[in-house]
């Protein structure tokens, strides 16, 4: 199996967008941009600024992990509506078959209509739903005389479709939502680009400011990122409890660490909580450690002015 890509930007996303945004902005004043181009000619066009800038856009626009786990959560609701639908229309129809077939026919005649699927749709096992409403389509295309017999209104065809098709189309997309592999992956991909282009600008600005050491510095990622983040200018705290009691807990080992930082450690509270004040923004690997328990390691992007909170269930 393939490796997933990894953030190359030295700090958060949010960093990442607002370093690049900054470097547009400032390779847009007049005299810097009439520099840039005096170096490299036709390169510093407005098109390419925009194409820039557009790249940014994408990237930003694409659905972090959060976001596509509460989009995932929100079509469960939605499609678990959908599918009690579904299996009230199977009800009806059960209903109508009484009063167009004879009683001896009735066992033989739900199962024909998705008996069995029903009973799985209505335990939200959705991959039957689909099929119980394809059989529900097939035996009201097939037995029209016998169920209008039974007293079926003309537009419950149109409805069972109908709602047949919402169904399908909310499902498919649920499906998809799950793929957070590919999400994840699109994300880091676009995220790349972006970094991509600062450094290709950083390497730019290098051949236009070799002699221009403030001007310079404006280019310069690093420096760039201390300015929409200042070190020491986030906070992360975290929140522990049992899964069973829903109780705090206590004494519980904390290490946090990013990729270019030293590792912090604290222990929880008696109200299971452990803060970390004044840290640099940035991804931290966050270690809990609990006796008796196994070990829990997280990540979380902790972003400059921002109380991040981490609620943890202790299994």
């Amino acid at each position: 199996m393939p490796n997933l890509p990894t953030n190359r930007f030295p700090g958060t996303q949010t960093e990442e967008y607002a370093v690049s945004n900054l470097m547009y902005d400032t390779l847009e004043i007049p005299d810097i941009l009439a520099a840039f181009e005096a170096k490299k000619p036709g390169k510093y066009t407005s098109a390419y600024i925009l194409g820039l800038r557009n790249n940014r856009t994408t990237a930003k626009s694409l659905p972090d992990e959060e976001q596509r786990s509460a989009i995932h959560e929100t079509l469960r609701i939605e499609l678990k509506g959908l599918n009690f639908n579904c299996c009230e229309n199977f009800q009806d129809l059960k209903g109508y078959i009484r009063d167009g077939f004879p009683k001896n026919e009735w066992r033989v005649k739900y199962k024909e209509a998705g008996l069995h699927d029903y009973d799985n749709a209505r335990n939200s096992r959705w991959v039957s739903t689909n099929d119980l409403n394809s059989k529900m389509e097939t035996f009201i295309t097939t037995y029209t005389t016998q169920l209008t017999n039974g007293y079926m209104p003309a537009a419950f065809a149109t409805k069972v479709t109908a709602d047949a098709t919402a169904f399908t189309l909310k499902y498919n997309a649920f499906e998809l939502s799950k793929g957070t592999g590919v999400g994840t992956s699109a994300k880091v991909i676009a995220n790349n680009v972006v970094y991509d282009d600062m450094q290709n600008l950083q390497n730019d600005a290098h051949m236009v400011f070799r002699n221009d050491a403030a001007r310079l510095k404006l280019f310069m990622i690093m420096e760039v990122k201390k300015q929409v983040s200042p070190p020491g200018s986030a906070n992360l705290g975290l929140e522990l409890k049992e899964k069973e009691s829903n109780l705090p807990v206590a004494n519980a080992s904390i290490t946090i660490q990013s990729a270019t930082g030293i590792a912090m450690h604290a222990t929880t509270n008696a109200q299971g909580e452990a803060d970390f004040s004044n840290i640099d923004p940035d991804v931290y690997h966050v270690k809990i450690q609990v006796t008796d328990k196994p070990e829990i390691n997280l990540t979380k992007e902790v972003d400059t002015g921002v109380s991040a909170r981490m609620k943890v269930v202790i299994p």
